[in-house]
């Protein structure tokens, strides 16, 4: 939404919205970062029943996957060529305080191709990548689909074919399941056919500590 003086209506301000500018896009987000416990409790649930060790809420239980820009890129590429409709576009997230965003926003309205910059597709896709530094330690990364025409929406969801064993480079489990549970989990994968690296993400093993000491330690009282 924008400000502008309108003087022809004899009031201060009117207001225009930027929709009608916007091509429909769809996002899928991926993250630089290697190991979150914010992000982890964010998409994945684990209430471990006290007696059995289960996990109670598999249904909201999260499975970590991995993957290279390059692999992306070359799904993408199918992609295209199935769909030629559309527009695909891989890019790191763009940090910045509410007034920094503001101000882009402001930049770009105000600049040479006005609300229309958002009809190309650098310009859709820039859009759809800044977010406020209250996001920062997600460091992610959007995989964006753009309609090449505004036309009628199609839905919240985009589905694309995609083989995971080329796809998806690694995999592993909520570290807080037991082990028994993720050896069950892994079990399911293999049967839909995944061939890839399966690891089991220690984050949350107890660490042990043995330091060769050449002294004796003084008597803490």
């Amino acid at each position: 939404m924008t400000r502008l003086r309108d003087e022809k209506a004899g009031c201060d301000f009117r207001q225009t919205f930027l929709e009608h500018y916007l091509a429909p896009a769809w996002a899928q987000s991926w993250s630089f970062n290697p190991g979150s416990d914010t992000l982890l409790r964010a998409y994945s649930r684990v209430l471990l029943d006290e007696l059995e060790g289960r996990n109670t809420d598999p249904r909201n239980e999260g499975v970590t996957v991995t993957t290279t820009p390059r692999r992306l890129m070359r799904a993408m590429s199918k992609w295209a060529k199935d769909g030629a409709k559309y527009h695909f576009v891989i890019a790191r997230a763009l940090y910045g305080s509410e007034a920094q965003i503001h101000e882009w926003v402001g930049n770009v309205v105000r600049g040479p191709q006005g609300p229309r910059f958002f009809q190309s597709v650098e310009g859709r896709a820039d859009s759809l990548l800044w977010k406020r530094d209250y996001f920062r330690h997600e460091e992610e990364v959007r995989l964006i689909c753009i309609k090449r025409e505004p036309t009628v929406d199609e839905g919240k969801l985009k589905h694309f074919q995609f083989d995971p064993n080329e796809t998806i480079s690694g995999m592993s489990f909520d570290p807080r399941l037991r082990r028994f549970e993720q050896l069950e989990r892994e079990a399911v994968v293999r049967g839909l056919g995944y061939t890839g690296p399966v690891t089991e993400d220690s984050a949350y093993h107890r660490i042990i500590l043995d330091i060769q000491m050449t002294t004796e330690w003084p008597d803490p009282a």
